[in-house]
């Protein structure tokens, strides 16, 4: 294996998937690097041929695939002045392909408002809010060309609401019960419920299957009919013969010069546990927004004491989930949602003003949802478990509308290393502080009753109110983004609009860290979208970002 590249990428998720594609198929010799396993034994073969994953729920809950709490802990308070206490939160996707391999495959894009929140909505009282320094004209072309490699099912024209596109790689899939009985409700009551963009395929796409409905897509898609960055474009770097995949890998330190602007390589675990040193030209964090300002925050030097890129001391600030809440619909009848991808539809009529005088942005909504056997024997009492588990009343008679709600960014809000409570690697783990802003929770009031409103008029004989935020305040969305914000001035942000850190030449960003707001939307793809474009001004900064295969 050679020690010496032209990148380093870390992390093979959502950003760093894409970061290494781009560099790969421009020439560049490009380590890619990844803490968890490869569960694709063909993804360097010509012909790609299924993997290692299945519709597991068991699996799922040991952690295969999925960061493991219990040899990486992590830490949370909601007060800052308290003790933080080890805590399950945020368990993201670790392994080839990062959360791509285990997300739903929501694919919308944001609204051209969403970079420019503050311009557009104006500021809130103890939120961070500000403009993102770039616009969603720049961002569009690579939305076009990711969406290409991943494969993204839709129908352009379809959302009122969301910006004019190009037609989408693919139709929209086959619509479940579920999906025709919420968008019902949805247009009985004037919205505008349409396909939801996904990365699974409706149709064969790029040598990968069209997608059988098995409804697992949380397990891992064992068919390769899901886009996950692992069977898109990390198979497409791979096959160009410069891409050296490094997994079951721990990056433990990012390297610097004396003079600490000038990154050098990093520090690595291997499998067997043995330390290395690899160097390169340029170097690429992107693990999501807990894990990149944990690294750059251990990698503090004499010359960076408070951590890489953190001259302005916003590095770890900032740290938003997402709101997402639920409104569950219970059926008179069998809706059986778990025979279908997760989400199908969705709508976007909430993400702009209706004319009130009280009005609130709130978030894109999703139409449907499901529940899985185990998951839903987790919550009947023990004396009733045979009866209901054989019923199924959660998994067969009930669809939820959800909504996507923005989560403010608060400089409170962040990630901090916890010297008190150490991982498996022997690192100081992620101390994450974290409340909900009182606008974020005005949000949720004035939305859930119309998320009620729409599965009632879907014939639901009732709804239930779901808030994913536990009662101790910690949140449960998997949605990771801020803490090494971009923006265009050093003295309040992380990096610049490409995504390199302010204080050093060859350090860039390439996950959701660097937004600088949440937005109203499924975050995967602007994720992708900003990684790609980070990439082609790397490959060619006098082309400002232009597209490049």
């Amino acid at each position: 294996m050679p020690q010496s590249f032209d990148a380093i990428v870390v992390g093979s998720g959502a950003g760093g998937g894409m970061a290494a594609y781009v560099l790969a198929k421009n020439g560049w010799k490009v380590a890619l690097i990844e803490k968890g396993r490869n569960a694709y034994p063909t993804l360097a073969q010509p012909v790609l041929r299924g993997s290692l994953f299945g519709n597991d729920e068991v699996r799922n809950r040991r952690s295969y695939g999925f960061h493991d709490a219990f040899i990486e802990p992590r830490t949370y308070r909601a007060d800052p002045t308290a003790v933080a206490q080890p805590a399950a939160i945020q368990p993201l996707g670790v392994t080839v392909g990062g959360g791509t391999v285990f997300y739903d495959g929501d694919c919308p894009r944001v609204q051209a408002a969403d970079l420019k929140l503050l311009s557009t909505f104006g500021p809130v009282a103890g939120a961070n809010i500000v403009d993102w320094p770039l616009t969603y004209a720049e961002l569009a072309p690579h939305y076009d060309q990711v969406e290409q490699l991943i494969g993204v099912q839709g129908l352009a024209g379809a959302d009122p609401f969301a910006e004019p596109r190009n037609p989408y790689p693919m139709p929209p899939g086959r619509r479940p019960k579920a999906a025709s009985l919420l968008s019902a409700g949805a247009k009985a009551l004037g919205l505008h419920p349409h396909p939801m963009p996904m990365a699974n395929n409706s149709i064969a796409y790029r040598g990968r299957p069209a997608c059988v409905d098995c409804g697992f897509c949380h397990c891992g898609c064992p068919i390769d009919a899901k886009g996950s960055t692992a069977v898109t474009v990390i198979r497409d770097a791979l096959l160009t013969g410069n891409l050296t995949l490094m997994a079951e890998t721990c990056v433990t330190k990012v390297l610097v010069n004396d003079a600490g602007d000038h990154c050098t390589g990093v520090t690595i675990l291997g499998p067997d546990g043995s330390s290395a040193t690899l160097t390169a030209k340029h170097v690429v964090v992107a693990t999501n927004a807990i894990e990149t300002p944990r690294l750059l925050l251990e990698s503090a030097t004499p010359n960076r004491p408070s951590g890489l890129g953190n001259s302005s001391g916003a590095l770890g600030h900032n740290l938003m989930f997402h709101i997402v809440f639920s409104a569950i619909g219970v059926f008179d009848s069998e809706i059986r949602s778990y025979r279908s991808r997760v989400v199908t539809h969705a709508l976007g009529d909430f993400t702009v003003p209706d004319g009130s005088s009280d009005w609130v942005r709130g978030g894109y909504v999703e139409l449907g949802g499901q529940i899985q056997p185990i998951e839903e024997g987790t919550k009947y009492p023990r004396a009733m478990h045979k009866a209901l588990m054989t019923k199924g009343p959660y998994r067969r008679r009930i669809a939820s509308v959800s909504m996507m709600g923005e989560d403010l960014p608060q400089s409170q809000n962040r990630v901090e290393l916890d010297e008190k409570v150490r991982d498996v690697y022997g690192r100081p783990v992620p101390r994450i502080t974290y409340v909900r802003h009182a606008h974020d929770q005005a949000v949720v009031d004035r939305y859930m009753p119309k998320l009620m409103a729409i599965a009632t008029a879907a014939g639901a004989l009732n709804a239930m109110p779901i808030d994913f935020v536990q009662q101790d305040g910690m949140p449960d969305t998997k949605h990771l983004l801020g803490t090494a914000r971009m923006g265009d001035d050093p003295q309040n942000s992380v990096t610049d609009r490409w995504g390199r850190v302010h204080d050093l030449d060859n350090l860039w960003l390439a996950d959701g860290s660097v937004f600088p707001t949440s937005t109203a939307f499924n975050p995967t793809l602007t994720q992708q979208a900003l990684a790609h474009r980070m990439a082609c001004y790397l490959v060619d900064p006098s082309g400002l970002g232009q597209v490049l295969p």
